[in-house]
């Protein structure tokens, strides 16, 4: 049902919905990215590790929802927002309600209370701080394949639309309200032509097989499900400092080396007190008579 090409194109009948070993598992599911589905430029596309692997141009694609978060979660970046972005931002909620644990810096106590949730706290008068719900799908001509991450932005949550045309919480609500699971059927995903960016609208277009539905039960139970519809970021690492390598003394690298200026401490401040002048010496008292005969030789 799918339109997007998989690798098992050509598989024969009896290999189709075959439950992978453990022994496959343990190489396919260790470690590594969370392969996911890009919305980028209304285009659905698969991509693994960064690196797109296939793309649909059609403007819908056919995915059973295996698992996925029940509740809607929040992310803020300080810089300018990316919808491909995959690296930590500076504050987020998994619950939509406060701020996760290992959050370093986070800018409200509360997500309602939060200035960043206020509108016009980002560009375009919308809340700086954005809105998403993740998934966990599988292509319906591959469900027994990958499982695959699917970001919903809040454009594709949020709104009322009529049965064939639902954003995914009325999507949601509808299937709920009739009785039945969203892994027991067919979701139909569609651009939406009218919006200026990707907006997934969401439609059922047919109930499973019942070989089918076991096998997409068994994908919904999966570590690789579970863990795809969680927030999960990869911080940037900080560059170590590597230690600084000094030539052992007496080495030709050492003696070669320009020898390091030292700085000589400064003399302690000396205060230079002015040598007083010695008055001159007394002249010698002189007598009544010696005084009368100098004046009288002056005169």
């Amino acid at each position: 049902m799918s339109n997007v090409t998989t690798f098992n194109a050509d598989l024969p009948a009896h290999l189709r919905n075959v439950p992978i070993d453990d022994f496959t598992k343990a190489f396919a599911f260790s470690g590594g990215s969370t392969k996911r589905i890009s919305l980028r430029g209304r285009v659905f596309r698969l991509v693994d590790g960064g690196k797109e692997i296939a793309k649909n141009t059609d403007p819908f694609m056919d995915v059973v929802i295996v698992n996925g978060t029940k509740t809607v979660q929040k992310t803020w970046y300080a810089q300018e927002y990316n919808a491909e972005e995959t690296s930590a931002p500076d504050c987020w909620s998994s619950n939509g309600e406060r701020p996760d644990a290992d959050v370093e810096d986070p800018q409200g106590s509360n997500c309602k209370e939060c200035p960043r949730a206020i509108k016009g706290s980002g560009a375009g008068g919308r809340a700086s701080c954005r809105y998403s719900m993740r998934l966990s799908v599988v292509l319906r001509n591959n469900t027994g394949g990958d499982v695959f991450q699917l970001i919903l932005p809040s454009k594709s949550i949020f709104g009322q639309g009529n049965v064939t045309n639902m954003p995914f919480l009325q999507y949601a609500k509808y299937v709920g309200q009739s009785g039945y699971n969203l892994n027991m059927l067919t979701t139909r995903l569609t651009f939406d032509t009218d919006s200026d960016t990707p907006k997934l609208i969401f439609s059922n277009a047919e109930f499973l097989d019942e070989e089918t539905y076991a096998t997409c039960v068994e994908q919904g139970n999966t570590v690789v499900a579970v863990n795809a519809s969680k927030l999960s970021f990869t911080k940037r690492a900080a560059e170590p400092q590597l230690p600084r390598l000094v030539a052992p003394a007496g080495s030709a690298a050492a003696l070669a080396a320009p020898a390091k200026e030292v700085a000589e401490e400064p003399a302690e401040p000396m205060v230079r007190s002015e040598k007083k002048k010695e008055p001159a010496p007394p002249k010698p008292k002189q007598n009544l008579a010696a005084m009368v005969d100098e004046w009288g030789d002056d005169a």
